[in-house]
């Protein structure tokens, strides 16, 4: 026996493509059910969005899995079908429906298979008293509301986001990479890391590549990665997630953190482009409006933030000083950007040494300051990065200061004795920008399945 691997599955034919007319062939999950005196409608779930088909008394005919004849009304929700048929046009309103200028006029209905629970969910009537009580109903039965429309479309931008960030980088000469999960020593330091028993030894969930891409600039000059990240901060909130997917850059041959902003705004002005071509359904459906990335974004050190927040009264307290932004900063200088520049961006630069991980590179003119930043979107940080230090003796003078053991970071440290270039990098939250590009309030809805301090199932 050969496999015939010049044929592929045909059921993935472009419906937006059919003619009127045209008889063609469909499978999906039927994801509604209307039956009329005349006959009535199947609504088909696809990939992209719902199909709407129609039925006929006349000239319909349904068939079980054994092909045996049935009636419409055997038919129910989450049932998978193959129905063919004569493609139609249409106007739909619904605004789930992808498909919103064609319909199906059905000849033959045939089951593939069926649920086996008669109290099957319905993603149609989700609803309950407040939004916290139907966050926790999706969340515990995510497997089967994932199916909703509107959190395949979130899934579906998030999905083309992160192609969109591949794509960019591999047509400006990165690399992909793949790098480890399971690690020797926590990337950014501190407690929240987690641990774990390996064969007898103490590791840790990677917090981060960064060691990992820095040692690949050395490799590839220019490098990336899609890639879970983990982080054992006990917190609930709607910002954060305990495992998330992090979009990591590195690039060599810097002349400073500037050219790794660069390069960030021309990868997000790419990704935005990208969202608006091809998810304008998903879109339309979230009510979602895209962001705006102007030529020139709005970049203030963090002093100069607390000063513009505190002379125009943006802020309720008084944050001058501090060593990092609040999240009412955050939302305030994001709403000054966007008002007085037209910017759904901010870079926040030169955050505090001792602050910062202990390979960003400190500031020349003022070394208690790093040459870091993070970037602002929508009032919400997505983005943190900048320039990394590239000479052993600094790595090992700064670990010292900081009470850490260069011993303990010898294969890290090699790395840099076998010489580097000047380099820096950035690592974007995926489920965080999600949230931003769609305007969701809490970033768990941008996760698959999502995990916090209370969930770790589905």
């Amino acid at each position: 026996m050969f496999l015939d691997a010049t044929k592929h599955n045909e059921n993935v034919t472009d419906l937006a493509n059919c003619k009127v007319g045209e008889s063609v062939s469909v499978s999906g999950m039927i994801h509604n059910v209307r039956v009329t005196k005349w006959g009535g409608f199947i609504v088909l779930r696809k990939s992209r969005g719902l199909l709407q088909a129609v039925v006929s008394n006349e000239t319909s005919k349904f068939f079980d899995e054994k092909g045996a004849e049935i009636a419409m009304n055997d038919l129910c929700r989450e049932m998978a079908i193959t129905l063919t048929g004569t493609v139609n046009e249409a106007k739909i309103k619904d605004p789930a429906a992808f498909y919103n200028t064609i319909e199906i006029a059905v000849a033959e209905v045939r089951v593939l298979s069926r649920p086996t629970t008669a109290e099957v969910v319905d993603m149609n009537a989700l609803k309950f008293g407040d939004e916290e009580t139907l966050l926790r109903y999706k969340f515990d039965n995510r497997q089967v509301t994932l199916r909703n429309p509107r959190d395949m479309a979130i899934l579906k931008v998030q999905s083309t986001i992160a192609r969109a960030f591949g794509e960019f980088l591999a047509a400006n000469g990165f690399t992909q990479i793949f790098t480890p999960k399971i690690v020797s020593e926590g990337a950014e330091g501190g407690a929240n890391v987690f641990k774990m028993d390996y064969f007898g030894k103490q590791v840790y969930l990677a917090q981060s590549p960064q060691f990992y891409k820095q040692i690949g600039v050395g490799v590839y000059e220019r490098v990336f990665e899609i890639a879970p990240a983990y982080r054992a901060e006990k917190h609930a909130t709607s910002r954060h997630l305990n495992e998330y997917i992090s979009l990591d850059v590195e690039m060599g041959f810097i002349k400073g953190q500037e050219d790794v902003m660069t390069l960030e705004a021309a990868l997000l002005r790419h990704i935005i482009a990208v969202v608006e071509r091809d998810c304008a359904h998903e879109l339309q459906l979230l009510n979602a409006v895209n962001p705006v990335l102007p030529e020139q974004v709005p970049a203030w050190k963090l002093s100069e933030v607390h000063e513009i927040l505190f002379e125009n009264n943006l802020c309720e307290a008084d944050h001058r000083g501090e060593d990092d932004l609040a999240p009412e900063e955050e939302r305030a200088i994001c709403k000054y950007a966007f008002e007085k520049y037209g910017s759904d961006f901010v870079f926040v630069t030169h955050f505090p040494s001792e602050h910062r991980a202990f390979y960003a590179m400190d500031d020349p003119e003022d070394p208690s300051l790093t040459l870091s930043f993070d970037l602002l979107m929508r009032g919400l940080e997505i983005t943190s990065g900048g320039q990394r230090m590239h000479k052993e003796a600094d790595y090992r003078e700064k670990m010292i200061r900081r009470g850490m053991n260069p011993d303990a970071f010898h294969f890290y440290l090699d790395t840099f004795k076998n010489g580097m270039p000047p380099h820096g990098g950035f690592a974007i939250g995926l489920e965080r920008i999600t949230a931003c590009f769609l305007g969701i309030a809490n970033v768990k809805e941008c996760s698959m399945f999502p995990r916090d301090i209370n969930r770790v199932a589905p």
